[in-house]
């Protein structure tokens, strides 16, 4: 038998035109994406968007002797024989292993000193790679008017980088008007160009209707060909899939952010010490954080082995099976299927599921044993039984081809479904495929465009997340978190389109449109839509901010009405604060009828959802009953009396403002004879302790 197969090219089509040969190319699929792992997991030119290239053109300066003289000095002492060599060795450079913060800066330098003199001399990659520096500062001065410059240059001359660039920009008003139809523009001709945020803004915004027409076919056309680059890299990539994580910005982020990122060295120190003392465990959790290059440790298979090796001298079955899986696959060490069998032995023998998995795989496909469909039945039932979902993913392979079993694709369709729950790439991709072509399940769109645009989200270009997150927590560079989450954003990253909205809704609060945030012509306008995003993906919190603004009159005009329809819409997700504010809607008759029983009632309901409103709730209602007091107390025969003294008009004037009775007022005036009752009350109570004369 031949080595570990490269299963790169095994991908559904979009959409074929006969259902016989749909059904014959996924079974091809699947049978060879079914998968061992243990683990988590150049674009045609485009047309000119200006009218005049020549007036963009000299917007920049044009190429010095001096640019010339570095450009030929670079060449010479690197070897290369022309600027696209050069533009090369650069995106190689940048390609490098930067591991932590300062690693990543010293590529990003050495890569920027190639890319500045092909920049200054027309390249419009370098121009496009170096825009994007200038915008985010990395390690030189931000600046955004000539980063604007450079990417208009590019676009020009039809990188699809800077086409997608410049739709960013036009989309969230970072110094530049906010331009939805240039947006588009800029988009559509970067995804034709193939780059993968456009495709995704693009999709995201077909399959929500921001701007352009709401359309699940074009959205699909768009997320697909992205979810294939997602499979293939899972396929090729021998599972060294990045590990990311989705942190949310809160206002308490920064600060256990902070903490978090200071407390990894401690935790890794804890970890290597416990392993020297021979903790499998600890010398387990290392070989997955060193094969994944996770809490800041360089990505080292190597270093992985060594540990997965002496947890397994301890007796950590899982630690087999990471071995096992590495040498089946070839990562890290020579391919060889005995070794990996024999790894994967011990661990099935101790009852390890991924150990189960890889003798199950092994025996599907014959890798250094007799194909055995009976056996790998027998293997990946036991694995799945325990959770695996490689094993459940790889038995609806085998359902779905038929490999020992009747070809079933409702059974299929239940495996893909458990291994999708918990996450495994290639199981989304083909639950997206069999939903988008009838195959166990009716023939949607917007099913299958939601499980492939839950696999283009698992990309690499992810891990900006991260560093969005180290920008805010740790740098304290909101303008750089903000450049780094608004791509993500745009493809339609919930987490992101929150984070945005965080940064931005902070910035207004602070008044800091002149400060942090000072290249987004209109903070709080940004901050209304990336809202507005988010809940629409069906962020409770989001929704609740929106009703904010139209409260406020933040971003747009204050509107009562449209901030009860939003707080209501949050409250049917049993969210207390909205409850909280549509109670004092009521009470206040703001964008309601003023209702004091329902007012009360839903002070109670936010008081049952969450313990935490007890005390807001309490004060809220003491101003109820107070505000039920003082009606009662205008309608009683006092006030008559009043008004038949001729005393009405001085009333009003004290507590009446342009029609709207001032309850504060009337509040204090309520409250100044009980505070003076209390204070008699209490005198009198010391006068009756008081010693009298005589008494020591």
């Amino acid at each position: 038998r031949r080595a570990w197969p490269a299963r790169a090219s095994s991908r559904l089509p979009q959409m074929p035109a006969r259902p016989a040969a749909l059904r014959c190319l996924l079974v091809l699929v699947v049978v060879y994406t079914a998968q061992l792992a243990v683990s988590e997991e150049p674009g045609s030119r485009t047309q000119p968007l200006e009218a005049d290239p020549a007036a963009v053109q000299s917007a920049l300066p044009p190429a010095s002797a001096a640019a010339q003289a570095e450009l030929r000095r670079l060449l010479a002492v690197h070897g290369d024989d022309d600027a696209e060599a050069l533009y090369a060795r650069a995106l190689e450079i940048l390609r490098g292993d930067g591991t932590g913060p300062s690693g990543a800066a010293r590529v990003r330098r050495s890569a920027f000193a190639l890319l500045r003199p092909l920049a200054e001399t027309g390249h419009p990659g370098a121009q496009a790679r170096v825009a994007q520096t200038l915008l985010l500062g990395d390690g030189v001065p931000r600046d955004v008017p000539q980063a604007v410059q450079l990417l208009r240059a590019a676009a020009e001359r039809g990188n699809e980088d800077a086409q997608q660039q410049l739709g960013l920009l036009h989309a969230t008003g970072i110094g530049v008007p906010v331009d939805a139809a240039l947006a588009v523009t800029h988009y559509y001709f970067g995804a034709e160009g193939g780059n993968v945020a456009a495709q995704l803004a693009l999709a995201y915004r077909h399959l929500h209707g921001v701007d352009v027409p709401k359309d699940c076919q074009r959205a699909l056309m768009y997320y697909n060909p992205v979810a294939e680059r997602v499979v293939a890299a899972a396929q090729t990539s021998g599972g060294r899939g990045l590990l990311f994580e989705k942190t949310r910005l809160t206002d308490a982020s920064a600060h256990a952010g902070r903490k978090a990122l200071s407390d990894d060295e401690d935790i890794i120190g804890y970890y290597q010490y416990s392993a020297e003392r021979g903790s499998a465990d600890a010398q387990l959790t290392l070989g997955q954080l060193t094969f994944h290059g996770a809490r800041g440790l360089a990505q080292d298979p190597g270093a992985a082995l060594r540990y997965y090796q002496r947890a397994a001298e301890n007796g950590e079955p899982a630690a087999h099976a990471h071995i096992g899986h590495m040498y089946a696959q070839g990562v890290g060490v020579l391919q060889d299927n005995a070794t990996a069998l024999s790894h994967f032995r011990l661990g099935a023998a101790r009852g390890n599921p991924a150990s189960q998995n890889g003798l199950g795989y092994m025996h599907m496909n014959g890798y250094g044993v007799e194909v055995s469909y009976s056996k790998a039945l027998e293997y990946f039932r036991a694995a799945a039984d325990k959770g695996s979902p490689e094993a459940q993913f790889n038995l609806g392979a085998m359902h779905i081809a038929g490999m020992g079993v009747k070809r079933a694709y409702d059974k299929a369709l239940h495996f893909f479904t458990l291994a999708a729950h918990q996450g495994h790439t290639l199981a989304l991709y083909n639950l997206g495929q069999m939903h988008l072509n009838g195959l166990g399940a009716p023939r949607s769109c917007a099913v299958a465009t939601q499980f492939l645009k839950a696999v283009a989200e698992r990309g690499e270009w992810g891990t900006a997340l991260e560093q969005g997150f180290r920008a805010y927590a740790v740098e304290g560079d909101w303008a750089r978190a903000l450049l780094l989450y608004a791509p993500l954003a745009e493809a339609g990253y919930e987490v992101a389109q929150s984070n945005m909205a965080h940064l931005a809704d902070a910035a207004v609060c602070k008044g800091a449109e002149a400060n942090e945030l000072s290249m987004v012509l209109s903070v709080s306008a940004l901050a209304l839509e990336m809202l507005s995003r988010a809940a629409q993906q069906g962020n409770v919190d989001a929704q609740i901010r929106i009703g904010d603004y139209h409260f406020y009159g933040l971003g747009t005009k204050e509107d009562h009405e449209q901030a009860v329809a939003h707080y209501r819409t949050a409250s049917e997700s049993q969210n207390a604060q909205a409850m909280f504010n549509l109670a004092y809607m009521h009470a206040h008759g703001l964008g309601l009828p003023r209702d004091f029983h329902l007012a009360k009632r839903h002070y109670d309901m936010a008081m049952e959802t969450t313990a935490e409103a007890f005390v807001p709730v309490k004060l809220a209602m003491f101003e109820l009953y107070a505000m039920q007091l003082c009606e009662q107390l205008l309608l009683s025969a006092t006030v008559r009396r009043l008004r038949e003294a001729r005393l009405e008009q001085e009333f009003r004037d004290l507590f009446v403002v342009d029609g709207v009775l001032q309850w504060d007022t009337l509040l204090i005036a309520l409250l100044i004879p009980l505070l003076l009752l209390v204070l008699l009350l209490r005198s009198r109570r010391q006068r009756e302790l008081a010693p009298t004369g005589g008494e020591r």
